[in-house]
């Protein structure tokens, strides 16, 4: 009897739970899409690319669709089962509530224990595989996407427009550019007779560096008030459009690492924070080695989160989502909806201290599951009948 009742409750978790797995991942590549998109009509990307585009960033999502799916499937789950008296039953029958419980601990236990294990490599891969081809086609595309008499505004805090442009977006002539410097300080007005878009560099697997050669004109640069404050003529420039160093920045952050290279990477940052507090250096730097610091054991300790936080949903969910009677006066749906969003709140606000090097990563990642764990526990322990 109490085989057949285990199978039969991890039997009913586990259709809501993939579908709303499968829910949570399409709502969080919804804010994603309008990029895809303008990537398929203004580059010309391919199927396949598009594919692997949504494949990559759908795994990148699975850390975060997964908690949530596991907590609704479990409401979902009991909420269901106590409207058709089926909890009634299993009470009728002297099953406990821990029993009750195990097959929803055994299914989010192995729920939990799958995602962190694709954190682990898979992941990391995929989040910058997907971040990879975003640079890659932004970059290529800026060799045939600008047109003559038109702005091209794909090139980061500049504008460019040139009054003719040859067919293959190479050279232009009557050339216009506008650039504003990233801390929006200073801005220039570049004018130039002729231009050239030139690739410098670009391999199967990196993005190129593109720089565009200007001939014959002047430069004007403004302070923030847009006031002219000098004014430069030259026969020959070169303005950086995309530099394949930025590119490899950007395709070298933590969340695109994995577990075994955040631990290399933790314990050189530590030493050379250690160092520098030996060496009794600038406390600026010093509070940049530490944020730098903090930043990659809060990605590297958020992976490690994943799986207390499936485990304490399914558990809060348990807790909560069991109805004391027909009808929805039984049902603590609601309030479990409050804890959810509350966690979260506290969670991130956590973590954005901790960035800040001012709260320590371990509690910033852990220190909320724990307090949901006692909130959870005192609901378990309120369930109308004896474990």
């Amino acid at each position: 009897m109490l085989k057949v009742t285990t199978r039969y409750l991890a039997s009913s978790f586990i259709p809501p739970f993939v579908l709303g797995f499968v829910f949570f991942v399409a709502f969080l590549i919804t804010f994603y899409m309008f990029r895809i998109i303008s990537l398929i009509v203004n580059k010309g990307v391919d199927l396949m690319t598009v594919l692997s585009m949504v494949v990559n960033l759908s795994v990148s999502f699975f850390p975060l669709a997964a908690p949530l799916a596991a907590f609704f499937a479990t409401i979902y789950t009991l909420n269901k089962l106590s409207e058709d008296s089926e909890i009634i039953a299993m009470r009728s029958f002297g099953i406990s509530k821990i029993r009750i419980y195990m097959p929803f601990l055994a299914t989010s236990l192995l729920v939990s224990m799958t995602v962190h294990s694709l954190y682990s490599v898979f992941i990391p891969k995929a989040n910058a595989a997907f971040k990879n081809t975003i640079v890659k086609l932004t970059s290529a595309g800026m060799l045939n996407s600008i047109k003559s008499g038109q702005f091209f505004t794909d090139i980061p805090n500049a504008t460019l427009f040139a009054e003719n442009v040859t067919d293959d977006g190479n050279n232009f002539k009557e050339v216009f550019l506008h650039v504003i410097d990233k801390n929006k300080l200073e801005q220039k007005i570049i004018f130039a007779q002729t231009g050239s878009l030139i690739k410098i560099y670009a391999d199967a697997w990196h993005a190129p560096s593109l720089r565009l050669h200007l001939n014959e004109g002047n430069i004007i640069k403004m302070d923030e008030k847009g006031t002219q404050v000098e004014k430069v003529l030259f026969k020959e420039y070169d303005f950086p459009v995309f530099n394949s160093d930025s590119a490899m920045t950007m395709l070298d952050k933590d969340s695109m690492k994995t577990n075994s290279e955040l631990l290399v990477i933790i314990d050189q940052k530590r030493i050379k924070y250690q160092d520098a507090l030996k060496a009794k250096m600038n406390a600026d730097q010093t509070l940049e080695l530490k944020k730098t610091l903090y930043r990659t054991q809060v990605e590297l300790y958020s992976r490690y989160a994943v799986v207390p936080q499936i485990l304490l949903f399914v558990f809060l969910g348990f807790s909560l989502g069991i109805k004391r009677g027909r009808g929805s006066g039984g049902s603590h749906s609601l309030q479990a909806m409050v804890i959810l969003v509350s966690y979260y709140i506290v969670y991130f606000f956590l973590i954005s201290l901790a960035q800040k090097s001012t709260l320590d990563p371990l509690v910033a990642n852990f220190g909320p599951s724990v307090l949901l764990l006692l909130i959870a526990f005192h609901f378990y322990k309120k369930l109308d009948w004896i474990g």
